[in-house]
């Protein structure tokens, strides 16, 4: 007699219960593999960290202030106008990912020119190397914006809304703890030679953007419909870019806000100028100053991140730009008051504002639909663009007078963002209808 078991029939699993599991697994999997991206781009990015390590070295073969003002600006157009120019073919192109493996790529070029540069010249760097040098760092910004853009659009297809806040939480922790370890192997030593080792900082920071790379081959990605490629047209472009302002009000205060916020940009390279010139400084404190902006960016980024997730992105931009505004006191009050040992907090307290400009491009994917994803986030990083023609005005003011009245307008600038982030609405509650396909949205 057959033996009777309580098991039942395992039922066949339905076909749109496997779809969902698979696209379950297929987002783990692109998750983990922008993670391991992010985290080899974070170790790149701190031995460049653009309010330490560049202006050092800029100051190492230039001590003029307008040329050291010009960092911010050159940072800034390079990362606002390409985006815009390439945003439609970024749109139009099947695989997204290409493009971050590519831009990634060229990123490496710069640095491991400038490193081979200064390996072939030492010290003894020819008169004209400061243009070659800021023609480098415009270039890599130029590919960064690119970048950027990119990497959003990939988030926007690939990366639920609710889990970005996961991605941007343990890409920063996981990123920046690799990057400190790095840092505090090779960094330390390197920067405690007088002069610096630059040319290893630089030549270390390219491979690492290469490894980057090739990450991003881990990404599965659907292919999108193919689009007839169109010519690059820059009116056409900027046009796109205003009517997307014009006709969506809640874009159009992001852009403001970007535009108010990017102004704590300006006072970047005077920062290390600012901790250099205190009594006690010592060389070793650059690779402090980068590891403590490191950690806290990461400390931000998980902070924001599972803010975001709970209680949407508005409140995590909220939060990011009320604190941005003691950046500035606090590096003066650190000046005057504390030990140059001391001088570290102010550079960690600067580690949210770069937390702050990926909060507000993952606030511009939530206004609008997917296809339209690389026009909106072109459009807030171009909005960005305009007040940094201020900064080799601000570099020369810091030369003449000093750091008190500049970095004090800068902190009252933040105030007004952060006001106007108070009457921004959440995206999450909102319903967004498309009016124009493929070039604007407007929002109800």
């Amino acid at each position: 007699m057959p033996r009777i078991t309580d098991t039942q029939p395992e039922l066949p699993e339905t076909p749109i219960a496997s779809d969902a599991a698979k696209d379950e697994r297929a987002e783990e999997r692109n998750v983990l593999t922008l993670v391991l991206h992010q985290i080899l781009f974070r170790t790149a990015w701190i031995f460049k960290t653009e309010s330490v390590i560049l202006p050092a070295f800029l100051d190492s073969i230039t001590d003029v202030g307008w040329v050291r003002g010009m960092l911010p600006p050159l940072n800034r157009f390079a990362q606002s106008l390409a985006p815009v120019l390439l945003s439609d073919r970024l749109s139009r192109t099947s695989l997204k990912s290409r493009w971050l493996a590519r831009t990634t790529f060229l990123m490496a070029v710069p640095f491991l020119s400038l490193g081979g540069m200064l390996l072939l010249f030492g010290h003894s760097s020819p008169a004209w190397f400061v243009a070659f040098f800021l023609t480098s760092y415009a270039a890599f910004f130029c590919v960064c914006g690119v970048n950027q853009a990119a990497y959003n659009t990939i988030q926007g297809k690939l990366i639920r809304p609710d889990r970005r806040g996961r991605l941007a939480a343990i890409s920063g922790n996981a990123g920046s703890a690799v990057a400190v370890l790095m840092a505090w192997i090779l960094l330390r030593p390197w920067t405690q030679h007088q002069p610096p080792h630059f040319a290893y900082i630089f030549l270390f920071t390219g491979t690492t953007f290469l490894l980057a790379g090739f990450t991003v081959r881990g990404l599965r990605e659907d292919a999108d419909p193919i689009v007839t490629r169109s010519p690059i047209d820059a009116r056409r472009r900027f046009a796109v870019a205003r009517q997307a302002v014009r006709s969506d009000p809640h874009l159009r205060r992001l852009c403001c806000l970007a535009a108010l916020f990017v102004c704590s940009q300006l006072l970047f390279p005077h920062y290390q100028r600012l901790g250099r010139i205190q009594p006690g400084y010592e060389g070793r404190m650059l690779m402090v100053w980068v590891v403590a902006q490191n950690l806290s960016a990461a400390a931000f980024s998980w902070f924001s991140g599972r803010l975001a997730d709970r209680r949407g992105t508005r409140a995590a931009l909220r939060w990011l730009t009320f604190l941005a505004m003691f950046a500035p006191p606090l590096a003066l009050s650190l000046a005057e008051f504390a030990d140059v040992r001391w001088y570290w907090l102010s550079f960690a307290w600067l580690g949210l504002v770069p937390v702050t400009f990926r909060m507000m491009l993952n606030y511009a994917l939530e206004l609008t639909s997917r296809e339209n994803h690389p026009i909106y986030v072109s459009t807030v990083v171009l909005c960005m663009a305009p007040p940094i023609i201020l900064s080799p005005l601000v570099g020369d003011i810091v030369h003449r007078i000093g750091y008190v009245v500049p970095f004090c307008g800068i902190a009252a600038v933040v105030l007004v963002a952060w006001c106007l982030s108070l009457v921004m609405v959440e995206p999450r509650e909102v319903t967004f209808v498309q009016s124009v396909p493929g070039d604007s949205i407007e929002a109800e």
